[in-house]
């Protein structure tokens, strides 16, 4: 029975393109004394020893371990899926020689890929490191999906944070937001939407606000005719700031905090002028206020579920 024949289902066939020397071969993966080629997709060759394939991938240990594997192993190129630029990446992984630049996000995913198919614990956690870099420029929703993906909890948590700050549903996040899997782009929607919800009844609870938005007018300052001052305010500065905040939270969310951004807009500043027709108190203590609504972003919920409204819940070690 030929090699190819016995290859199973789901491994890279054993192809014979003629000899060996018509293909051009690494330089970093030239030894004559390798007992396994590999062809890559675009036709290098990487010659690598067996042992240390199956050391560093359960996906080709299992593969060396069938009869053919063992029978002729150098005999015939290994033709695989992947680029010379991916294999060779992987290879100098799991061979302890020198990487090459791994700050291209397109090119992490597609190493993500192959690292995840062959079962390679150790290019996997090279990756795992390079995707978290602060030096990589990736979309927090790219991060996210990845993390998700590769059921790594404390990446997708940070990724998520990250993205609190974007809009979803803005061109520049839906190509990475519909690559998402349904389930989690369903609890990032849903999270999100969680947060906005928050926002508004905070705005509207007495309970934060209601000492800071009195009605009293001057409290009890003289007005100009000697009478102690109960006019009540107008409040249409409060309102107005509150539309501004919910406007912004969905065009830029301000994140886990109460951006600069905030501050620096008119409907604050009319808060800052806003005083009593009558006796010409400040309607607000806006020190106070504003620290009420900083409060009030910080403690948004940051959470996201792995099942939104299924029996499972939300992921705790995403909250």
């Amino acid at each position: 029975m030929s090699a190819q024949s016995d290859t199973p289902k789901h491994a890279p066939e054993a192809v014979d393109k003629g000899p060996i020397d018509d293909s051009p071969v690494h330089p970093a993966f030239s030894s004559p004394n390798a007992d396994i080629v590999l062809r890559s997709k675009d036709d290098t060759l990487f010659r690598i020893s067996s042992e240390t394939l199956s050391r560093s991938s359960a996906w080709f240990r299992s593969m060396l371990t069938l009869p053919q594997g063992a029978a002729q192993p150098a005999a015939e190129p290994i033709s695989v899926d992947e680029s010379t630029a991916v294999l060779e990446a992987l290879l100098s992984m799991i061979s302890g020689i020198e990487l090459p630049a791994l700050d291209d996000a397109d090119f992490l995913e597609a190493l993500l890929t192959a690292a995840d198919k062959y079962e390679m614990p150790m290019a996997l956690s090279v990756l795992r490191t390079a995707l978290f870099s602060p030096f990589l420029t990736i979309s927090p929703l790219r991060l996210y999906g990845l993390a998700r993906r590769m059921s790594w909890p404390r990446e997708a948590a940070h990724a998520a944070q990250a993205a609190l700050a974007l809009d979803l549903l803005a061109p520049a996040s839906l190509p990475d937001l519909v690559r998402l899997e349904p389930a989690h782009q369903s609890a990032l929607l849903a999270s999100h939407r969680a947060r906005r919800e928050a926002l508004v009844a905070g705005l509207d609870d007495p309970q934060l606000f209601g000492g800071i938005l009195h009605d009293g007018g001057g409290g009890g300052v003289l007005a100009d005719d000697g009478e102690l001052c109960h006019n009540p305010l107008d409040h249409s500065t409060w309102h107005a700031l509150k539309y501004a905040l919910l406007r912004q939270f969905e065009r830029a969310p301000p994140g886990a905090e109460l951006g600069s951004a905030f501050f620096t807009l008119p409907e604050v500043g009319a808060m800052y002028a806003a005083r009593c027709a009558k006796c010409g108190q400040a309607n607000y203590v806006m020190p106070n206020l504003l620290d009420g609504l900083a409060a009030l972003v910080r403690d948004l919920p940051r959470g996201v579920g792995l099942e939104v409204g299924g029996a499972e819940g939300p992921d705790p070690e995403l909250w």
